[in-house]
């Protein structure tokens, strides 16, 4: 999606029917600047430093790959934001997730990052790692999502109040259910 779509879908509305007062940024995404290791970058240099510049605490958010993003960014940068919301993310590749199972599961999976980085692997390993106090991470996805396996996957790593799971599939009715609980469920944390 465009950052159009989450304004067509209702997604600042929604935020402002909450009440909750915030700056909301839509980035775009995509899926090159993700495969070429400068997504992580452009939000930092686009998003999150101007944004704390105006003095703004920040929450990143994504659907799918955006989603994934985020815990990438969180992976390099995580003294940068305060909270990280992931919607039906986009788990890794194929490769990325047999990987974790070929090795008996994400505590025993050990890749190798090289030196130009690894988004995928570097997320996952964050995630995995994440201690006491460290910067938290919500999971909200849907029941029938082809994602689902991987996202339970990663909701396995947080602590219950912050996985959502509702019925629905990979599409914007699903996420905008997502968005709506976790404003309801978030709101103080948000404020």
């Amino acid at each position: 999606g465009q950052p159009e779509d989450f304004v067509r879908e209702g997604f600042p509305a929604e935020a402002e029917a909450h009440g909750i007062v915030a700056e909301i940024a839509m980035a775009e995404m995509r899926a090159a600047w993700f495969a070429d290791g400068s997504v992580v970058q452009r939000i930092r240099d686009h998003v999150v430093l101007p944004a704390r510049a105006r003095g703004n605490r920040v929450w990143l958010g994504g659907i799918s790959l955006g989603a994934l993003a985020s815990l990438a960014y969180a992976a390099r940068h995580e003294a940068d934001i305060e909270g990280i919301l992931l919607i039906s993310p986009y788990p890794a590749t194929r490769e990325v997730l047999k990987e974790m199972e070929d090795a008996g599961g994400l505590g025993r999976w050990h890749p190798v990052i090289p030196p130009q980085g690894d988004l995928e692997r570097e997320a996952w390993l964050w995630l995995a790692d994440r201690r006491q106090g460290a910067t938290p991470v919500h999971c909200y996805f849907a029941t029938s999502d082809r994602f689902a396996p991987g996202q339970r996957l990663m909701a396995g790593m947080l602590p219950p109040e912050c996985v959502r799971e509702v019925a629905g599939g990979h599409d914007w009715e699903a996420w905008r259910q997502l968005w709506s609980e976790f404003l309801a469920r978030s709101k103080a944390v948000l404020q």
